[in-house]
């Protein structure tokens, strides 16, 4: 065999070595990366099988755009960010609005929700309260889609926490003067809210507001049993919405087994009575911060 016989059969030897060692890597490479798909789909699944709590933000999210999806006409929907006393940390308020090119001179109309509620449920007023004015609604803070930050457990402080964030909120959407309307705990934070700003206020509406009377103190204390007092101690660190997220799982048809009244209220406007629900599931599942 001649030298250059030799020397093109060695070329050729290290080129198919070359090659195979490529192919080798190319599918070692294949089979780690469907080795890491599978992986990762597999912690994925063990993930959401422990996950007690079938909710997340992006679920209340398209909760929230379902319920919205019933409105006549679309509203807009921001995060409006605002500096608060609450935290170092900016918070976000979740804010919607609706006919903002109303006339000059019609008052816009501001939205307080109640205990356990969000921007979500005013669906059955939006459209006709929007008619002729601008109307604006928020997630209160700790609520809906809004940040959930760490409150004061001085019931005063809480409270002043409350309005000291609608006023943030109010300054950084740029609204001088408006109507309050507040249901429920909302309405018991827009009198809050009243009393210290009264300037920004043109009328005050309350619908079934929250209200604590004065104690009398000319009335005897009833003292109560060390056992009563016990078990309030453990029930102290839980809020009212504990058990909602406890129940994991079946915590999505508590709302419809509890509370089938709230669902009846909305069927003149939504047409399947499982989108109100997930929606007050999905305010309310989520762990306050």
């Amino acid at each position: 065999m001649s030298e250059k016989s030799i020397n093109e059969k060695v070329v050729d030897t290290s080129h198919r070595t070359k090659f195979r060692c490529l192919l080798l890597t190319a599918s070692s490479l294949t089979g780690l990366s469907f080795l890491f798909t599978i992986n990762k789909s597999f912690l994925s699944w063990i993930n959401d099988w422990f996950q007690w709590c079938p909710t997340s933000t992006e679920l209340l999210q398209q909760a929230e755009t379902k319920m919205f999806s019933y409105l006549k006409t679309p509203p807009e929907v921001t995060s409006v960010m605002i500096t608060s006393n609450i935290q170092t940390d900016e918070c976000k308020i979740r804010s919607l609005s609706a006919n903002k090119n109303a006339e000059d001179n019609a008052t816009p109309l501001v939205l307080l929700h109640g205990f356990a509620s969000g921007i979500g449920l005013w669906v059955l007023n939006i459209d006709s309260l929007s008619q002729d004015r601008p109307l604006y609604a928020l997630d209160m803070l700790g609520f809906g889609l809004s940040s959930r930050p760490v409150f004061s457990k001085d019931s005063e402080m809480a409270e002043n926490q409350f309005v000291e964030s609608i006023e943030s909120w109010r300054k950084k959407v740029g609204i001088k003067n408006f109507i309050l309307l507040g249901h429920s705990m909302g309405g018991y934070l827009a009198a809050a809210y009243s009393i210290k700003y009264p300037d920004r206020i043109k009328h005050l509406i309350l619908a079934d507001p929250w209200g604590f009377p004065t104690p009398d103190l000319s009335v005897p204390k009833i003292e109560i049993p060390m056992w009563a007092k016990a078990i309030a101690a453990m029930l102290r660190p839980f809020n009212p919405l504990a058990a909602l997220r406890a129940a994991g799982p079946w915590g999505p048809n508590m709302v419809k087994r509890l509370r089938p009244d709230i669902l009846r209220k909305f069927e003149a406007v939504v047409s399947d009575p499982s989108d109100v629900s997930n929606y007050i599931y999905h305010c309310n599942a989520q762990y306050p911060r």
